[in-house]
């Protein structure tokens, strides 16, 4: 019923979200995710049906707690005895109720304990690695916002040296080369501008998809890239080894193998039933009856058999446990190492080719405007630049990845 209830408030926020990008009334009085990546982020936590399944099966691990260490359901037992024609000599009604001694019930509850709190760190890794995903798809979004604007100012510049020339030239034969050339660059950087829409439409239909989002809902412009802080690599990974939800989760995995492990260590410890019969004869007193049954462990090689497989299940989750500790200390050193270099790399190329790629077009542009340079020099500066500024987004781009990813290792935002 609890589920029930968890799914049914899930589609309620569900069917909320959606009368909101129905209602445009409603939508207007909201502010737009899609700004900065927290905001989406923000958005995904709340809406991404990935995030509500990892809660409910959280949910469904804390519940299933109350079935563990518990009683069985005691056997009611109703008997006849001395049945002939004259009728029914006695009559027996009892109850018998097994028990578990030596502390089984409290491993049980320890055991299923171990096995929520894998729920919930399981939960925690989804959502951290929306996150990682979300904060990526919104980068690439913002590249292509960008790419947009730079291809929409290229494509300014080469419709201002298109009407030069034809201003210039006019309808003569004479230098009718040059307006040819500028009409076949002004002509591609128009299929260049509805290419980086189109880009950019499905960036947005990418991240309105991770984070819960009809693919069409409206996104607000971006304002920049996410920030990237300076931290060290010690840093980091001292804090992956305290907040990663994966090392958490393969410690909650390896408790739980070694309370099972204490649990089939027990097998030896008999348990017990108890009996109560209340006993009605005819023509005499009632009388009652009380039992005590043992459960003798005879079969020792089957219970051999157990210990020995929960030892090594304890082993295999606790080797697991450091090759994970292993790997994610090596998987942040390889996103450190590479977010260092990439910041580098994007400082080399807005500081160091940028500006010298847009002096150098203005130089040539002025020079053309005066006489003293040809247009091939205008369109060869134009695609210089053109290729440092898109590739200076896709290293913007990978930077925000790959510090996303550390991020994620080091379980949660740095």
């Amino acid at each position: 019923m609890i589920r029930s209830a968890g799914i049914t408030g899930f589609a309620a926020i569900r069917a909320t979200a959606a009368l909101l990008w129905l209602s445009p009334a409603l939508a207007a009085e909201q502010t737009l995710p899609g700004a900065t990546a927290e905001s989406v982020v923000a958005v995904a936590k709340r809406l991404n049906p990935t995030v509500a399944a990892a809660a409910l099966e959280f949910d469904a691990a804390v519940h299933k707690i109350g079935t563990a260490g518990v009683l069985a359901d005691p056997t009611l037992i109703l008997e006849a005895w001395d049945v002939n024609r004259q009728g029914v000599g006695q009559r027996r009604i009892g109850i018998d109720q097994e028990l578990k001694l030596w502390g089984k019930y409290g491993l049980e509850r320890n055991v299923a304990t171990a096995d929520a709190d894998a729920a919930k760190f399981q939960g925690r890794a989804t959502v951290t690695e929306l996150i990682a995903q979300v904060i990526t798809a919104h980068g690439e979004y913002n590249a292509a916002y960008e790419a947009v604007g730079v291809a929409t100012e290229i494509k300014r510049r080469y419709d201002e040296t298109l009407g030069l020339l034809r201003s210039r030239y006019g309808t003569t034969s004479v230098d009718r080369q040059d307006v040819i050339k500028a009409e076949i660059e002004a002509a591609t950087a128009d299929g260049d501008v509805v290419r980086r829409q189109g880009e950019q439409k499905a960036a947005a239909a990418r991240l309105n998809a991770l984070i819960g989002r009809p693919s069409l809902a409206p996104l607000a412009p971006p304002t920049g890239f996410r920030a990237i802080k300076a931290i060290s690599l010690a840093q980091v990974q001292a804090l992956a080894r305290s907040a990663n939800p994966m090392l958490a989760l393969a410690g909650a995995q390896s408790n739980s193998a070694a309370q099972t492990k204490s649990l089939t260590d027990l097998n030896y410890y008999p348990d017990v039933t108890l009996g109560a019969k209340y006993v009605q004869r005819p023509g005499t007193e009632d009388t009652g009856e009380f039992m005590l049954g043992v459960k003798l462990p005879l079969h020792y090689e089957v219970k051999d058999a157990e210990q020995r497989a929960a030892g090594a299940r304890l082993g295999a989750a606790q080797a697991r446990s450091e090759a994970l500790r292993l790997r994610v200390d090596g998987q942040i050193a390889d996103a450190w190492f590479s977010v260092d270099a990439l910041r580098k790399v994007v400082q080399i190329y807005a500081s160091r080719q940028l500006p010298p790629a847009r002096s150098s077009l203005d130089n040539a542009r002025n020079g053309f405007q005066a006489g003293t340079s040809d247009l091939s020099s205008v369109f060869e500066a134009e695609r210089r630049l053109r290729a440092v500024q898109l590739d200076l987004l896709k290293l913007k781009v990978e930077l925000q990845t790959k510090y996303a990813e550390m991020e994620r290792l080091a379980g949660g935002s740095l």
